[in-house]
């Protein structure tokens, strides 16, 4: 064979045209973006090959992505102004597939396939690293909402809905995308456009803008709330299945996973506080199926995503009430003989400078005003970090305490699925963040703060700190609140010790104000603005001896001009006390420190499972105590009530009425299953305790399983 001469050099791939110089910087570009002259968008297209290059240069040169290529349907636009070119954005076809997008659209998937050309993806947009102006992002994130919907309809005659982009957490926060009113939805998987093939990548926050109000109705989907049910608290537990109400929902791409979840709940429930080994009955091949779901290296398997079908229901819990508190709060979990565990920090040193390695686990519970607990809203478990002094002016989302903001973020997302309910978010010292009362300034709906303030900080107009004129109030009302026992402590060079006391009765001043706070010197917020806040200060004049006097200052957003305003306000930081409760319960009933996992994913995603099970422990409690005439048959199975009765004259027959147990009721049972876990009815007030009730509960389901297959069952 003879090949004709070659006609030139082989196509070496897609080649951008590019320019030959790079873009000129611009020049005196003014630091705040209303001083910016002649700011506008210009559209870039085809036939216009010198803006075609200008943007493609830019992009290539100084985006941190180093590409310019658009999919599908593209527009992009370059930042003008009469100092030069400021930047440039790129819009093209959205992601094929996104959990988090597609279930805050509520769409299906034949829903998804009609309408997702009618989704556009902000995939490129660049502010050049050499310009430094104030709030200039926001501006023209503005600017090109207002604009894309009409170019594009006039560029490919329909017009988008809806626009999404991905930020990268670990090199941004997304600031700019809130402020120009974008929503953010969650976070990705980490993979590509063409999952599961792609290779994994960097997980990114989503965010979503509407560009049309009616853009639900248009598509056919519900509104937000109007997926989301009602669930009476009290009912929560009237199930026989209650483990795949809480847990079956779990979404893991693989069934079999997801079933297995629910199983290793199931038989962790009937023993919260055994090691695997029994709660699976000595089985080898269910002890190996436990380990292999512990040990699965599943992106998907996380505390979210094994917390998620709960945290519905317990949204379905919050909209079923008129306000709700949701506490958070953080606690150390101790992993001292945990020698060979990976991925543990150090929690705390001892004198001689041992240290201990353990998780801090940060969680949100909700309660309703009646103090129970409606469900787990978030956990999240983390290394403590260690190391030598940090910047005090680094940004918040560097620090521990951005955790308090990620929570209070996430109640603000949900909070229209909510409706009516009004939401409190309730911290104790470690959340008196100015960031935080700042975020609940600019994202204002119907979730609200209250703090106990740790700091004193400085107010407006005022010569004063914020401590000092609460002490100058005259005193709006006196109360009385119960204090839990005091537990005896030994004392430390560093800290004198404490004698045990009985639980008490405190008597307390309460004072109110409104206070005006200023921002610290140190914050990093960029233009930060005083805000106002309502201060209600709750001091105990005479303790008594040996105890330690409580004194709270408490900030809300709420409004307080009334006593009856006031007293709400200190009964509802009073149940924050519920989460210290739900601690103790999973660490000396659940015996969350006991997992011998080897690695730190590991034991987060069995303690996950352990904190919705603590969760209806501690409701069944204090349902018995909170609603006692309840009928038994709403909580136990009817071989469970006969066995109940049966037990009642031998256990409690205290509880009986004229010698008769016809009517069996939740207090009553609640009663004697305290009692097989060694409560003493000593008096009617002494109930018993969340643990002495779990020890209980596993003591009952071995006499019910035995009841039942004596009785052939």
């Amino acid at each position: 064979w003879i090949l004709p001469p070659s006609k030139g050099p082989v196509w070496q791939g897609w080649q951008p045209r590019r320019r030959h110089t790079p873009v000129p910087p611009p020049k005196g570009v003014p630091a705040r973006v209303g001083a910016v002259a002649g700011l506008h968008l210009v559209e870039v297209t085809a036939d216009n090959d010198e803006l075609f290059r200008v943007w493609n240069e830019l992009m290539l040169s100084e985006h941190r992505l180093a590409d310019c290529r658009l999919v599908g349907r593209q527009l992009r636009y370059l930042i003008g102004s009469d100092h030069g070119w400021l930047g440039g954005l790129g819009f093209g076809s959205c992601a094929l597939r996104l959990r988090e997008r597609d279930d805050w659209i509520g769409w299906d998937q034949p829903t998804r396939k009609q309408f997702q050309e009618r989704v556009l993806n902000l995939t490129r947009f660049l502010i050049r690293p050499c310009v430094s102006c104030q709030h200039l992002a926001s501006r023209v994130l503005s600017l090109g909402m207002k604009r894309v919907a009409t170019d594009f309809a006039a560029r490919y005659g329909f017009a988008p809905w809806l626009v999404e982009t991905f930020v990268d957490p670990s090199s941004f926060s997304g600031t700019s995308f809130r402020a120009a009113n974008w929503v953010h939805v969650g976070a990705t998987a980490g993979r590509g456009r063409n999952a599961p093939n792609h290779p994994v990548t960097s997980r990114k926050d989503t965010y979503l803008y509407p560009l049309r109000p009616d853009w639900r109705a248009a598509m056919g989907v519900a509104e937000p709330g109007h997926d989301l049910g009602t669930q009476d608290v009290r009912l929560a537990l009237c199930t026989e299945d209650w483990i795949e109400d809480e847990f079956g929902g779990a979404d893991f791409g693989h069934r079999a996973t997801e079933r297995r979840l629910v199983e290793i709940a199931r038989r962790k429930a009937q023993a919260p506080a055994a090691p695997y080994t029994q709660s699976c009955d000595g089985n080898r091949s269910e002890l190996q199926a436990v380990y292999r779901f512990m040990d699965n290296d599943r992106e998907q398997i996380t505390p979210a995503s094994i917390l998620a079908p709960h945290r519905e229901r317990t949204l379905e819990r919050m909209n079923a009430e008129k306000r709700v508190l949701v506490v958070q709060d953080a606690t150390d979990l101790d992993f001292s003989d945990r020698l060979q565990c990976n991925g543990l920090g150090v929690i705390g040193t001892n004198q001689t400078g041992a240290v201990s390695p353990g998780l801090r686990m940060h969680s949100a519970l909700a309660l309703n005003e009646q103090g129970l607990p409606l469900g787990v809203l978030d956990v999240d478990f983390y290394p403590p970090k260690t190391g030598g002094k940090k910047p005090q002016n680094r940004p918040i989302e560097e620090k521990e305490s951005y955790r308090w903001l990620r929570v209070f973020e996430q109640l603000v997302e949900v909070g229209p699925r909510l409706g009516s309910t009004e939401v409190v978010c309730i911290g104790d010292r470690e959340s008196d963040i100015f960031e935080l009362f700042d975020l609940r300034r600019r994202r204002a709906g119907n979730v609200h703060l209250l703090v106990r303030a740790n700091y004193n900080r400085l107010l407006q107009d005022e010569p004063l700190k914020l401590f000092d004129p609460m002490a100058a109030q005259p005193v709006g009302a006196h109360v009385e609140i119960e204090r839990p026992r005091q537990r005896a402590t030994k004392g430390k060079p560093s800290r004198p010790g404490r004698v045990a006391l009985p639980t008490r009765t405190a008597q307390v001043e309460i004072k109110w104000q409104k206070v005006t706070l200023t921002p610290p010197r140190t914050c990093p917020l960029k233009n930060p603005q005083a805000l106002e806040m309502y201060a209600v200060d709750v001091k105990e004049p005479d303790p008594p001896q040996g105890a330690k006097a409580v004194h709270w200052l408490l900030l809300s957003s709420l409004p307080i001009e009334s006593q009856k305003q006031a007293l709400r306000c200190l009964r509802s930081y009073h149940l924050r006390w519920r989460t210290e409760e739900w601690y103790r319960l999973l660490k000396s009933g659940c015996a969350i420190e006991a997992h011998q996992h080897q690695t730190a994913d590991r034991l987060a995603r069995a303690i996950t499972i352990d904190t919705v099970v603590g969760w209806r422990v501690m409701l069944l409690t204090l349902l018995g105590r909170e609603a006692p005439d309840l009928p038994c048959e709403l909580i136990f199975s009817t071989h469970e009530c006969k066995l109940l009765e049966t037990l009642q004259p031998r256990v409690a027959p205290e509880t009986m009425d004229d010698g008769k147990t016809k009517d069996l009721t939740l207090g009553s049972a609640y009663i004697i299953i305290g009692r097989l876990g060694g409560a003493l009815y000593r008096n009617p007030r002494e109930l018993p305790g969340h643990q002495t009730v779990m020890r209980g509960l596993l003591r009952f389901h071995d006499m019910a399983l035995a009841w039942n297959l004596d009785k052939g069952g």
